[in-house]
């Protein structure tokens, strides 16, 4: 391996890069708060709010990254999971937002539209990522489907015997959002991608 491969960012940069990411978790919080007045949102909505916010700032730290990065490293697949990660966030944002802004119909069309966006690009990027990327891939799904397999039905049971109240159906996608994003920082962290 040259030296090149081995140089890691100044710390200038990197702390240049910390600056950035707290800068748009900072705009991110003050543009929701602007919004909406936070604390009169259903649970169902914060929670997915909150998932929605990760998921941006997520993508705008993978600019940060691209942008940082030696040139002498390979690409990768950046930019197709930075429109993934944006993808996901807006389709998480519009039924909380929307509304205020277009018609039910619109708006869940609308949603539509980007999950068939979405989709494809997902598959662009299963098909254009390396061996290890897609075994994090492959190791977040088969985890993140047994923690909602397991948490599902022990909440279905507890429902069924009238210990706790029903959820709604988007309640549950925030749930699984953040167990989707949990699996995926321990996938890879167990392949060295996470530091």
């Amino acid at each position: 391996m040259t030296a090149s491969l081995d140089q890691k960012p100044s710390l200038a940069l990197r702390l240049l890069g910390i600056a950035a990411l707290a800068a748009a978790g900072g705009a991110t919080g003050y543009a929701l708060a602007g919004v909406t007045a936070l604390e009169t949102l259903p649970w169902d909505d914060s929670l997915n709010l909150l998932m929605a916010a990760l998921l941006i700032v997520s993508a705008l730290a993978s600019v940060v990254v691209m942008f940082t990065r030696p040139s002498s490293m390979p690409k990768g697949c950046g930019i197709l999971q930075i429109v993934v990660l944006l993808l996901a966030g807006t389709m998480l944002l519009l039924p909380v937002f929307g509304p205020a802004y277009a018609s039910p119909d619109m708006i869940f069309g609308a949603v539509i539209v980007l999950l068939i966006g979405q989709s494809v690009a997902n598959l662009m990027l299963w098909k254009a990522a390396d061996e290890l990327f897609r075994r994090v891939m492959a190791e977040t799904s088969a985890l993140a489907f047994w923690a909602v397999q397991l948490a599902l039905f022990v909440y279905a049971a507890a429902e069924r015997l009238g210990l706790i109240q029903s959820i709604s159906a988007w309640g549950m996608m925030g749930i699984l959002m953040g167990i989707y994003l949990a699996c995926s920082v321990i996938a890879s962290a167990r392949r060295g991608l996470a530091t």
